[in-house]
C-alpha cells in the first residue's frame, strides 16, 4: 500500500497536486484542488504545499486504518439506498443539483431498486465487484449511455460517503479505467427544414404551448431547462444600428453561464405570437409558457408529460407525410430541438461555422459542439444514399468495316 503526492503541470505555469494511491491491487488518483506557482513560491503557496502534505498523511493513514479493521462498524453498516436518497435531497436543499437531474437520480434509484431487490444493502457491500455486476444488468435494461450515467450518479454518492469517513475510498475509482464503461458516440435526430414544415402542417391534439416551446427551441437552440422556466423578463428588444433586435438574457441552467442570445425572426414570431395570446386571455404569469411552467409548479415535474406529446405529435406526422418524415417516436424528443437548431445552423445560417455554433449553444468548449458536425456528415450520407440508380449497361456498336 502506498500513497505518494505528486504534481501535475497545468496552464498558467501552475502545479496541481494530487494523490496517487496504490492499495490492495488496485492503482487509483485522487485530485486534491490544489494550485500553486511553479515558479516563485510565495507564503501562500507554502501553506498550500504543506497542505498537500498533510492531506497525503491523513490519506494514508485511512488505508491503514481500514485495512486493520478498524473503520467505525455503525457507518460501513448504513444503509445505502436511504443514504443516496439523502445525499441527493440534501443537494437539492443547497441548490447544487440542478432541476434537469432529478430524472436521472430518479431513473438510477429505480434501477438500483430493481436490482438490489427488497432486501437492505449496506453502504459497505458497495464494492469494486458490486458495481461491475449492476453495470451488467444496467446494460441489460438501458442503453450504454443511460448505464453510465446512472453509475457516474452512485459514484458521485460515494465521493460523499468517503467525504464522511464512511469508507476509505470510492469502489468505481478502483475498477481498472480499461474496464470500465466508455460514453459512446451516438447518432443525435434532427429535423431539416422540410420536417419542421411537415410538423407545423400536422394537426395533434397537443397543449399548443408544447408544440410553440418546441419551435422556440428549434430556432433557438435553447435547453428545456432554458425554455420551461423563461421569464418575459428575460427577453430584451434593443435598437441597434436603426433595426430593432431581439435578445434573450438569461442564466444557463446546465452551464450557469449568462447568456445574451440573439433571436431569429421565427423566434420572434413565436414570442409575438404568445405576447398576443397572453394579452387575448388577460394572462398575469411572468412565465412565457405560463401552461407548461405552472403546471410544473403545481403538479410536479412535467418533462415526461412534454416528451409524451411530442412522441404523439410525431406519430402524426408520420401518419400524414408517409415516407417524407422520418423521425421516429422514439426519436422525437424536446431536446432534439436543440440538435435540429445546432444541425441547420452549421449547414445554413452559420456556414459552416462551429465556433459561432458553439458560442450560440453557450458552450464552454467546442468539443462539446463536435458531434453535431458528426450529425451533419450523416445528413451528407443520407442525401447521397437516396439519390436513385440507372441501368448503366452500355450498349456497344460495333463499327462497319
Amino acid at each position: 500500500m502506498s500513497v505518494k503526492l505528486r504534481e501535475k503541470k497545468i496552464k498558467g505555469g501552475q502545479i496541481s497536486y494530487y494523490l496517487d494511491i496504490y492499495h490492495n491491487k488496485a492503482r487509483w488518483y485522487e485530485f486534491l484542488d490544489i494550485h500553486i506557482n511553479s515558479k516563485k513560491l510565495n507564503d501562500d503557496d507554502k501553506e498550500k504545499k504543506r497542505l498537500a502534505s498533510e492531506i497525503r498523511t491523513r490519506r494514508e493513514h485511512e488505508l491503514i486504518v481500514e485495512d486493520n479493521g478498524l473503520i467505525d462498524k455503525k457507518k460501513k453498516n448504513a444503509l445505502f439506498i436511504p443514504f443516496f436518497i439523502n445525499h441527493y435531497k440534501i443537494r437539492d436543499e443547497k441548490g447544487k443539483r440542478r432541476k434537469e437531474c432529478y430524472s436521472l437520480y430518479a431513473c438510477a434509484l429505480s434501477q438500483i431498486e430493481a436490482f438490489v431487490g427488497k432486501k437492505p444493502i449496506s453502504i459497505a457491500r458497495i464494492t469494486t465487484e458490486w458495481m461491475q455486476e449492476f453495470e451488467k444488468f444496467l446494460l441489460g435494461r438501458v442503453s450504454n449511455n443511460s448505464a453510465l450515467s446512472y453509475l457516474k450518479t452512485i459514484s458521485t454518492a460515494m465521493n460523499e460517503a468517503v467525504r464522511k469517513k464512511i469508507i476509505p475510498c470510492n469502489p468505481w475509482h478502483l475498477v481498472p479505467r480499461h474496464e470500465r464503461l466508455k460514453k459512446q458516440d451516438i447518432f443525435r435526430a434532427s429535423l431539416t427544414f422540410e420536417q419542421l414544415q411537415m410538423l407545423a402542417e400536422t394537426p395533434c391534439d397537443i397543449e399548443p404551448q408544447i408544440r410553440q416551446g418546441y419551435f422556440f427551441s428549434c430556432f433557438t437552440g435553447l435547453r428545456w431547462s432554458d425554455v420551461n422556466p423563461l421569464r418575459w423578463k428575460e427577453i430584451v428588444v434593443k435598437n441597434i444600428e436603426g433595426m430593432e433586435r431581439w435578445f434573450v438574457y438569461f442564466e444557463q441552467e446546465k452551464t450557469e453561464g449568462i447568456e445574451y442570445l440573439p433571436l431569429s425572426e421565427q423566434a420572434i414570431e413565436i414570442l409575438k405570437e404568445r405576447k398576443q395570446e397572453a394579452k387575448e386571455n388577460n394572462e398575469i404569469s411572468p412565465y412565457v409558457f405560463p401552461l407548461i411552467k405552472e403546471t410544473e409548479l403545481i403538479y410536479g415535474y412535467v418533462h415526461r408529460r412534454v416528451n409524451r406529446a411530442l412522441k404523439k405529435w410525431a406519430k402524426e406526422a408520420r401518419a400524414l407525410f408517409v415516407d417524407k418524415f422520418q423521425i421516429t417516436e422514439e426519436e422525437m424528443h424536446f431536446h432534439n430541438a436543440r440538435h435540429t437548431f445546432a444541425t441547420n445552423m452549421l449547414e445554413t445560417g452559420a456556414g459552416g461555422d462551429i465556433l459561432l455554433v458553439s458560442k450560440l449553444l453557450g458552450h464552454k468548449s467546442l468539443q462539446s459542439t463536435q458531434v453535431y458536425a458528426h450529425v451533419r456528415e450523416q445528413r451528407k450520407f443520407n442525401a447521397v444514399d437516396g439519390l436513385p440508380k440507372i441501368n448503366l449497361q452500355i450498349v456497344h456498336i460495333k463499327k462497319v468495316a
